[in-house]
């Protein structure tokens, strides 16, 4: 196998279509995309992907529009993304299976300049966009479209992809993620995850969810195999023959997921192929490790990324390979590369190591903010004093740093309640309740009566 060049530095301050050619005329014939109908080398999305570039640029107006996509998850999901990227727009994926009125309302908010779709998804989509003009049909891009690469300028700030979360207003917020942010995430992939060519990344969720980020560029971008498997529609029965079928070197679920799967599997040392786990989504408790230990090889490694949609990857904690943690013990994250981590008061000044407070990002690789919401940008958003290429992102989430660095996640802001004067968090009572061993799934509330807060916890028994 040829050698692919290093992902420098140096390329944070290109494109995603630049570092993705660099990757094709190193790999063209090797694997991109499996999990469909057949594999797609990297020639064959390289060209697919050029040929519907060019529809798109003959559909749309010139500048940093949003296109967005409706279509299962297959590889078209992926190719997509990179087809929007090439004709220098930010890609918007919609999700099929969310409820229409969720689909309207993402549509409704980001106006997409077109949305490209298939045959199997054509009635829904022109419902979503009424006007046929906003419509593509991938199947109608054919040979009359050259597949010969095309030189769109793109600029590093330029936006990327939008990922929508729900807002506290009710009103869906779309998070931009620049050209250079992207390109990060990938290059942190690259540096911590040690993903090469050799590797094969699994995606088991919908790029409508930021956490496909990681799987997708961090795969592309580096020359790897990127493995599709749709746990929304074939569940976990099938799971781990595709592991172990597929040959998946990195395996990244959601901790819930994962969580289920390995309270169904039985046996020790299962899926040598896996070299790294990495869970994201939800907060790991000790049980998790100790099952992943317990069931996958000794020679796997197993991280638990702390990230957020706009400040992207956070903090790892890790668990080496041939390390056993102590039983009951979760390791504490640690920043990653680029991204410093401050916590602050009420009044947004730092506390002392130790101390409770809100979780503050500072860094160059942030989010730009919210589609076209600046407002919202600028209640979360803000310029950091003495470090005018970063940004501050104010996250809303509990927390606080030890005297070496290290950082213990306590929840959500809006989950602290005041219960007869003490300050209560009520994700710190499901991790408490989620330690038990008859306890599968935990929820917390707090209910406001005769002006005082009362807290319920709900169960789900194993």
């Amino acid at each position: 196998m040829a050698e692919l060049p290093t992902f420098d530095r140096s390329e944070l301050d290109g494109s995603i279509p630049a570092r993705f050619d660099k990757v094709v005329r190193s790999f063209a014939s090797h694997v991109a995309i499996g999990g469909g109908d057949r594999p797609w080398t990297y020639d064959e999305v390289d060209r697919r992907t050029n040929q519907l570039a060019r529809a798109i640029l003959e559909r749309t107006q010139p500048g940093n529009g949003c296109v967005a996509y409706l279509v299962d998850h297959s590889p078209e999901m992926v190719i997509c993304a990179l087809a929007v990227l090439k004709a220098a727009k930010a890609f918007l994926c919609v999700h099929p299976a969310m409820p229409l009125k969720a689909q309207r309302d993402i549509i409704g908010d980001a106006a997409p300049d077109l949305l490209l779709t298939d045959a199997a998804h054509a009635a829904a989509a022109r419902d979503l966009v009424g006007d046929e003009s906003r419509l593509l049909l991938l199947e109608d891009i054919d040979a009359r479209y050259s597949a010969d690469a095309l030189h769109v300028p793109v600029e590093p700030r330029d936006p990327a992809a939008i990922f929508y979360t729900s807002g506290s207003t009710g009103r869906p917020k779309g998070v931009v993620k620049s050209h250079r942010t992207v390109l990060h995430r990938a290059w942190l992939c690259a540096g911590y995850d040690g993903l090469a060519p050799t590797d094969r990344q699994s995606l088991l969720t919908y790029c409508s969810f930021a956490s496909s980020e990681a799987d997708v560029f961090g795969a592309l971008l580096n020359g790897a195999t990127l493995e599709l498997y749709d746990a929304a529609s074939r569940g976990l029965g099938d799971l781990g023959a595709w592991i172990d079928e597929r040959r998946i070197t990195l395996l990244h679920p959601p901790v819930m997921l994962f969580r289920k799967y390995l309270e169904m599997i039985d046996g020790q040392g299962l899926h040598p192929s896996v070299r790294l786990v990495a869970l994201a989504g939800q907060t790991v408790i000790a049980s998790d490790i100790e099952l992943w230990r317990r069931h996958f090889a000794l020679s796997c490694d197993l991280r638990h990324r702390f990230s957020s949609t706009e400040a992207g990857h956070i903090a790892v904690a890790s668990v080496a390979p041939g390390e056993t943690p102590a039983p009951g013990t979760v390791p504490a994250p640690r920043p990653v590369a680029d991204k410093f981590l401050l916590v602050v008061d009420e009044d947004g000044q730092p506390v002392e190591p130790g101390a409770v407070g809100e979780l503050v990002v500072r860094s160059a690789f942030l989010a730009d903010g919210y589609w076209r919401q600046p407002s919202e940008t600028a209640k979360y958003f803000r310029d950091a004093p003495g470090f005018p290429d970063q940004r501050l992102f104010h996250t809303g989430d509990i927390g606080r740093l030890s005297s070496d660095g290290s950082l213990e996640f306590l929840g959500r802001r809006d989950d602290q309640v005041k219960v007869r004067g003490y300050r209560v968090e009520t994700r710190e009572i499901e991790q408490a309740l989620l330690q038990l061993p008859t306890v599968d799934e935990a929820a917390v509330i707090t209910e406001l009566r005769q002006n005082a807060h009362s807290i319920a916890a709900f169960v789900v028994m194993k």
